[in-house]
């Protein structure tokens, strides 16, 4: 009696089909994630200590530009006596720029602090628990 040959929909005998879902999905559990930070793994402290390291650094980026603006006034004003003698309306230039000029640079600071500790957040966030992310981001 001659073999049959196999029709394309037939499993050879001692195998089995396997079927996924699209629900079905497998998880790959060596992404650090939100468990590792639960759970207090080195991973999670790895996490945890690189996002620290990244807003210390802004913080220092942002320290010292603040501080080099506001001292290079004064050095100017020593190094230049004619700015330290000017006034207007009758009041020194070194007060009114002292004391009106620099919150705009204050304020520019502050701003850019904000922003870029808020865009390390979301990076922080999106890299521990990806499914957290708004779609609309």
């Amino acid at each position: 009696m001659p073999e049959q040959e196999p029709e394309p929909g037939d499993i050879a005998p001692g195998r089995q089909r396997v079927v996924w879902r699209s629900d079905q999905v497998l998880i790959q559990r060596d992404i650090p994630g939100l468990g590792d930070l639960r759970d207090d793994t080195s991973a999670g402290r790895l996490l945890v200590r690189s996002f620290v390291r990244a807003q210390l650094g802004l913080s220092l980026v942002c320290l010292t530009f603040a501080l080099t603006v506001t001292a290079s006034f004064p050095v100017i004003a020593a190094m230049v006596p004619a700015v330290g003698r000017t006034t207007v309306a009758g009041v020194p230039l070194t007060l009114i720029v002292l004391g009106f000029a620099f919150y705009p640079v204050f304020l520019a600071v502050g701003w850019f602090y904000n922003r870029h500790a808020r865009q390390l957040e979301a990076r922080f966030t999106h890299l521990v628990d990806p499914a957290s992310r708004r779609p609309d981001a």
